[in-house]
């Protein structure tokens, strides 16, 4: 039986940093293709809607409300424990001012599927930071400090 045994090239030191080079690059593209993307355009008017794992709802980020003018602000649409009875959307500024409310996120329009947000991940989204994690989602405006904590139980806690 014969055993072919490769050996490593003997050659130029400085070919072998260049395939090192490519090696890192190629695994800096493949982050960036499966890493978290979720984004929008920020411009007043605009959002971006997501879908949670924990709990399971959808979610509006906007950058900022023109109409009705009040701000940047996070939507939630979802069944909450605290909710007074038909409200069924979690509503954040970022001012801080919170509320529940009974209302309909649209999505009647052709649209690109949502991304979902995996817990474990942070992302930023039209001036916010979401931290998704097993026992919620955790929104805060990258400016003022203000959100608010969805758990895995569907309270809510504002801040």
């Amino acid at each position: 039986m014969d055993v072919i045994r490769e050996h490593p090239p003997q050659g130029n030191p400085k070919s072998a940093l260049s395939v090192r080079r490519i090696a890192v690059a190629g695994l800096g593209i493949v982050a960036l293709t499966i890493g978290p993307h979720a984004s929008a355009d920020p411009t007043a008017g605009h959002d971006a809607k997501v879908n949670t794992q924990t709990p399971r709802m959808l979610c509006e980020i906007g950058s900022d409300d023109a109409t009705p003018g009040i701000g940047p602000n996070v939507v939630c649409q979802g069944s909450f424990v605290q909710a007074p009875a038909g409200d069924d959307q979690a509503f954040v500024t970022a001012s801080g001012q919170f509320s529940y409310r009974s209302a309909n996120i649209g999505i009647g329009y052709p649209h690109a599927p949502f991304d979902t947000l995996v817990p474990g991940q942070t992302y930023h989204i039209q001036g916010w930071t979401l931290v998704a994690g097993d026992d919620g989602i955790r929104f805060t405006n990258d400016g003022t400090g203000h959100g608010m904590f969805i758990g895995s139980d569907t309270t809510v806690n504002p801040f």
